[in-house]
């Protein structure tokens, strides 16, 4: 084994130590889990900074050192710690904190494209072209791109230059128009995929939020199915569409009275499902964690499938990785892909919207994998503002990832207050091509427009890894069925 895969090694069992040891302070009182994330990191990069160690050897060691004041003093002793650690990493000279201290973890492998299958793909919502690019690895080819977005067609452009691109409102597009753009005919197409936006519905309730202009993302991607008979289609969202209503209610009105079948929760995901099964396809569907299909990000999307009835039924794939390794029947999952894996060996980290000053002042006060809970209490008044008294977690608020887990849903702002993504060592949010390395697009994926369209393109995108997986498993589908 050479050097590197030993190192890797070492570090995918490390991390899943670490995993198991924070896990003990979950939904504690006075010092949580987020409190034992940034303990752990202060010490590592205490002991980086004084001792010039290399990322894996400072956790592990941070790790032992963390393990003994808990078997010692508890969970108050650690707590106790904390206060002393926190004032050292404090005082940290953080110029020695380089991302060559990282790369003894193993950088990630890049996808690499299977050979043409011979099964097509018509891509409507095309957005950044992560679900389809996930297609494409998995041994299909992209017909015709279709997005309204004029960023989303210069991304393919610069990318993609010789796939097909219909720029404009799908509605304005007949369904005969997409099919002859990518030379194919009625029932020729092996799978239609898109996310149409889902926000269909009005209080008008059910049959006339349908004809809501809203709605016609959703009713335009029902209609290409339709006509164009593709063998299956593959539709992602977002989880929130599950518990959507079709009429909103105040929340200061809930419980007070019994809520009519269109304003309980999940009312409109229902009518969404029905309109889909009035396609005459099979139709079902999942929500999948980008993580678990070894995306370094725990990202949870709603997957729908649906299988001409001629040619099967939907299946999904089996997840690779967890966070807490397992053994199945298919073998033993892998640990969860974390940030230092995905930025390992990355060079070029340009392209970035820097922190405004009045935010960047409070971050030197925030371990990776802490947020504004660890701001000194007579400063986060004026870091927080209103939002100091408000409810919930409040997690984003000057969030600093952390090296040694997953990072968490991308955003399409993260140098806002409130959706901050910083990086774990530097006093500014996540790069561009930093969000692609999460989202699994490959480091020669040209960026041709500024960092906040960049951001809002790219945060939103399928992450490649889970839909090369989806692609994969529906290809068996299709060409177990002799096409």
């Amino acid at each position: 084994m050479s050097a590197e895969a030993n190192e890797t090694y070492r570090y995918k069992k490390l991390k899943v130590r670490v995993w198991k040891f924070i896990a003990k302070f979950n939904g504690k009182k006075g010092f949580g889990l987020g409190d034992a994330r940034a303990y752990l990191s202060a010490v590592t990069d205490i002991l980086i900074v004084e001792n010039d160690y290399k990322f894996t050897e400072a956790l592990s060691e941070a790790l032992d050192y963390m393990e003994k004041v808990y078997r010692a003093k508890g969970h108050s002793g650690v707590a106790d710690d904390f206060k002393n650690v926190y004032k050292k990493w404090g005082e940290l000279n953080r110029d020695k904190l380089v991302a060559e201290k990282v790369l003894d973890v193993g950088r990630l492998k890049e996808a690499r494209r299977e050979r043409d299958k011979g099964l097509t793909v018509i891509s409507l919502f095309t957005g950044a072209f992560g679900l389809d690019l996930g297609f494409e690895y998995g041994g299909y080819t992209v017909t015709v791109a279709l997005d309204i977005s004029e960023d989303s067609y210069r991304n393919l452009k610069a990318n993609r230059s010789k796939v097909p691109f219909l720029l404009g409102d799908v509605k304005n597009f007949s369904t005969s128009s997409i099919l002859k753009e990518a030379g194919l005919r009625p029932g020729e197409a092996d799978v239609v995929t898109g996310g149409p936006p889902c926000q269909p519905f009005s209080p008008a309730g059910k049959r006339r939020s349908l004809k809501d202009p809203r709605a016609a993302p959703l009713m335009d991607f029902i209609r290409v199915i339709r006509e164009a008979r593709p063998k299956a289609f593959v539709m992602e969202e977002v989880p929130g569409i599950l518990s959507a209503r079709i009429k909103h209610v105040p929340i200061k009105k809930r419980g007070q009275r019994p809520l009519s079948p269109g304003e309980r929760p999940g009312s409109a995901w229902r009518v969404v499902i029905e309109e889909l099964r009035k396609t005459g396809y099979n139709i079902a569907w999942k929500v999948l964690n980008a993580a678990d299909f070894g995306t370094p990000q725990t990202r949870e999307r709603v997957i729908i499938i649906g299988i001409r009835p001629d040619i099967g039924k939907p299946t999904f794939p089996s997840q690779t990785h967890t966070r807490t390794p397992i053994t199945t029947l298919s073998g033993i999952l892998e640990p969860w892909n974390t940030l230092a894996e995905a930025l390992a060996k990355l060079d070029n980290k340009d392209g970035y919207t820097p922190l405004a000053p009045k935010f960047k002042k409070f971050m030197k006060y925030v371990p990776p994998g802490g947020n504004w809970r660890q701001i000194p209490d007579e400063l986060k008044p004026n870091a927080m503002n209103e939002a100091l008294i408000a409810g919930g977690g409040r997690m984003g608020f000057y969030r600093r990832l952390t090296w040694f887990e997953p990072s968490p849903t991308l955003v399409t702002s993260p140098s806002m207050k409130a959706t901050m993504m910083i990086h774990p060592w530097e006093d500014r949010p996540l790069s561009v091509r930093e969000y692609l390395r999460i989202q699994g697009f490959p480091d020669d994926w040209r960026v041709v427009f500024s960092p906040s369209k960049a951001y809002k393109l790219f945060g939103e995108a399928v992450p490649v890894q889970m839909a090369e997986a989806i692609a994969r498993t529906l290809r068996g589908v299709l060409l177990g069925c002799g096409y």
